[in-house]
């Protein structure tokens, strides 16, 4: 059986969730292109935010402090805080996307499964902790699980990210047309990225 492992740059790339686009070329009416997905993504952690704000203040400074420690690279500290911020709001999809994503970025799995799936549970609208929990299903060759979480995603908010990563569980599948198509809209809306690149590159091994 054939494993899709994506490097650690790449992956960390994907985890970022486009904010290290560097603005490519966007058609504005695509709901995939890498500006209107910032822009729908901000909106949505926005209003999260505040949310949490308003009802628990200290979850959200202690929130804001983890992802200032993860943007240090400090992953250790960063899951530390989000779990103090939870002790405050324990079924908090949002929190615990947070802490899901930390523990995936510092490559601890089986935390990190727990707590997007987790997430999940608590709020299903949210794309970023099924984003999330597809990558690790896609890691753990469950292709069936990893589609579902992925379209599902990609369902809430279209992007080059779980658009790339539905392609890899759609090849693995063996289902190469669909792949083939994943990979070439990621390449049409951002073919200079890296990500667009990588699916350049599935592209052609595909044409093999």
């Amino acid at each position: 059986m054939k494993i899709y492992h994506i490097c650690p740059l790449l992956l960390v790339f994907i985890l970022l969730l486009t904010s290290c686009a560097v603005n490519p070329p966007v058609d504005r009416n695509d709901p995939m292109s890498t500006e209107v997905t910032i822009q729908q993504s901000t909106i949505i952690n926005n209003r999260a935010l505040q949310q949490l704000s308003e009802t628990y203040p200290e979850a959200h400074e202690l929130y804001q402090q983890a992802r200032t420690a993860e943007a240090k690279g400090e992953l250790d500290r960063a899951i530390e805080t989000y779990h103090k911020a939870m002790q405050k709001d324990p079924e908090n999809g949002f929190l615990l996307t947070g802490l899901g994503m930390a523990y995936l970025r510092k490559e601890d799995i089986v935390p990190a499964r727990r707590y997007l799936l987790k997430a999940v549970n608590s709020d299903p609208d949210y794309y970023k902790s099924r984003l999330g929990l597809g990558y690790i299903y896609l890691q753990k060759q469950q292709l069936s699980k990893a589609i579902a979480q992925l379209e599902t995603s990609i369902e809430l908010l279209p992007t080059l990210e779980g658009t790339f990563l539905l392609g890899e569980a759609e090849e693995a599948q063996g289902n190469q047309p669909r792949a083939r198509q994943l990979y070439l809209a990621v390449v049409r809306v951002d073919k200079n990225s890296k990500l667009g690149k990588a699916a350049a590159t599935r592209l052609r091994s595909l044409s093999k």
